[in-house]
């Protein structure tokens, strides 16, 4: 029969005194960090995944492998993000994004005027797209190992897009310069994120993200250098400003 009771250290022959600390100290995770700032910078590429908008080309004359080459050239480009968050926990925190996708084409065309003469017109096409990305933003993290230098970040966020389409035409056979056109557009769109961050310092983690953003027009304001005016898109002609987003990671934390 085991009984246990306390007693009087002086009144103990012999005992095992343990100068380790026990186990359960060594992992102590706390509900509030140390560093409560985060600041995020994420140079990459992004990919436009709708699809290629290239009918109204292949109307033009403009040879199917020609078309095809100028829409994925559009599709691909680089986009910068920047976000701050503050942890109300170890785990969470509030804060806010912004993004910027950048793409742009140069390229010279040629079209075929008529199917029974072999005549041609040889034109220059040039086109800037951009896409601007403001929200508020939910930080979810998670650490991978008892050191605290491996960690895995998830971001959620939701609001204002707005679209830009900068277009020139020259024809230089007959040296006709076509007016410039800008197409713009407003729209709300949604982000998501997932990091893998590297803590070389305390202060500074470093790591890969991959993103998501999805966004969809349902009207845009064109303009040239004579007339401005607001188009309502048909659902079939919705534009898709969906796109996948990869970069490297740079955080400082205070």
């Amino acid at each position: 029969m085991i009984v246990g009771r306390f007693i009087p250290k002086e009144q103990v022959l012999a005992y095992y005194l343990n100068t380790q600390s026990p186990k359960k100290n060594r992992s102590v995770r706390t509900s509030k960090p140390s560093n409560r700032w985060i600041i995020g910078l994420y140079p990459g590429r992004s990919s436009l995944l709708a699809s290629d908008d290239t009918e109204n080309m292949n109307k033009m004359g403009i040879p199917k492998s020609q078309a095809d080459e100028y829409a994925r050239r559009l599709n691909y480009g680089w986009n910068f993000n920047s976000d701050f968050h503050f942890l109300i926990t170890d785990f969470f925190g509030l804060g806010a994004t912004y993004s910027l996708f950048a793409s742009s084409v140069h390229q010279n065309i040629t079209i075929k005027i008529d199917d029974f003469y072999p005549e041609f017109l040889s034109m220059e096409m040039k086109e800037n797209l951009y896409f601007h990305y403001a929200a508020p933003s939910l930080l979810f993290r998670q650490w991978l190992n008892d050191k605290r230098n491996l960690q895995l970040t998830e971001s959620l966020s939701a609001g204002y897009v707005h679209y830009r389409d900068e277009m020139r035409q020259t024809q230089a056979s007959v040296k006709n310069l076509i007016p410039n056109c800008l197409a713009e557009g407003d729209t709300w769109g949604t982000s998501a994120g997932l990091t893998f961050d590297y803590w070389p310092q305390s202060w500074l983690s470093v790591g890969v993200k991959a993103g998501f953003m999805y966004a969809r027009l349902t009207k845009i304001r064109l303009s040239t250098k004579n007339i401005a005016q607001t188009i309502e898109l048909e659902k079939r002609d919705y534009e898709y400003l969906t796109r996948l987003e990869y970069a490297l990671a740079l955080r400082f934390h205070f």
